[in-house]
């Protein structure tokens, strides 16, 4: 196990630093100048050089990517030409809005669809298995995007009755800050108005996320299920007389949890991707929507620093998910 790990540490290491050398590169070979936008329209070719060379572009790209690498090993990503912050102090602020919308909507996604793929699985062939299975992959169809414009379409310019985005309205204040995770600080401030204000707010990005995730999950896990309904363990057991509930959730849906597992780490990773959009339109100050206004501004310092952070979260989650495989199935050794 100790071994495992240390081995796809070492591997881990190895494709971050592969990414940081291709992210420099191209941020480097993009046909734009970050010195002209620092300037601003009416500067002159002088002033813009100036900046340049304050910007340490106009060193060679070994020289600047060596500084970039020691300010890595500080935790330094550069400063950002937009907010004229540290990245590191920009992550600080949006990263906890960001981990608060995707916790609480994979948990939300997971709780639906292994019960759902059990559900459609247990009536396979009936009119309940056609209706999960045809309206999660209707759901699944729908560009995320295009989803959440129209949640907000009905839910809060038609009917009125959930908040169009932001974590919390317009003129409220922020919870007393403890985690970032607004749910937990309103909480531990007993501000029971502000907790139900805060999931109010989450109803529809949670919403538009999770359906659109949701064929994957219930598919997976209704063919995982069949695929062990089918076995010869099942049988036994049922000629020894257990009960159906306790097959079902004592033996087949352990056996039948690794593979879902491993498509629920794939979707953990690629929900940071969806993030951004669903940040976007739904104004949550997250890291999706920071990474969006960082990429209409050509701010390359925020641009590498997600890049770096995005596929460290990946590599992280791909590593637990292979982690938990033997604990759900002692046949399994890594």
């Amino acid at each position: 196990m100790v071994r495992y790990v240390l081995r796809r540490l070492a591997w881990s290491v190895l494709v971050l630093f592969l990414i940081t050398v291709i992210t420099f590169v191209l941020s480097r070979v993009v046909p734009a100048n970050p010195a002209a936008m620092v300037t601003g329209l009416g500067a002159s070719t002088e002033q813009i050089q100036e900046v340049r060379r304050i910007m340490g572009l106009d060193r060679p790209l070994p020289v600047q990517y060596e500084e970039y690498m020691r300010g890595l090993t500080k935790l330094d990503f550069g400063k950002s030409i937009r907010t004229q912050r540290p990245v590191t102090d920009d992550l600080r602020v949006f990263l906890p809005a960001t981990f608060e919308l995707m916790i609480i909507s994979f948990v939300v996604y997971v709780l639906i669809a292994i019960p759902l793929g059990m559900l459609s699985a247990v009536r396979t062939g009936s009119v309940v298995d056609f209706i999960i299975r045809g309206s999660s992959i209707v759901g699944s169809g729908v560009p995320v995007f295009w989803l959440a414009l129209l949640l907000q379409l009905v839910f809060f310019a038609r009917l009125g009755i959930l908040p169009s985005g932001g974590r919390i309205g317009a003129r409220a204040a922020a919870p007393p800050h403890l985690t970032g995770f607004f749910t937990i600080d309103s909480l531990a401030a007993g501000d029971t108005e502000m907790f139900l204000t805060v999931l109010k707010h989450l109803i529809l990005p949670v919403t538009a996320i999770v359906i659109s995730m949701l064929a994957v999950g219930v598919r997976l896990t209704r063919s995982s299920m069949l695929q062990e309904l089918n076995q010869q363990y099942v049988r036994t057991a049922r000629s020894k007389g257990l009960t159906e509930r306790r097959i079902l959730f004592g033996h087949v849906l352990r056996n039948a949890l690794n593979p879902v597992i491993s498509m629920f780490g794939i979707q953990l990773g690629y929900l940071l991707a969806w993030i951004i959009l669903v940040e976007t339109i739904f104004q949550w100050p997250g890291i999706g929507l920071y990474a969006y206004n960082s990429f209409q501004g050509l701010d390359y310092a925020p641009i590498m620093a997600l890049t770096l952070v995005f596929s460290a979260f990946f590599v992280l989650v791909n590593l637990v998910t292979d982690l938990i495989y033997p604990l759900l199935d002692p046949r399994i050794s890594i």
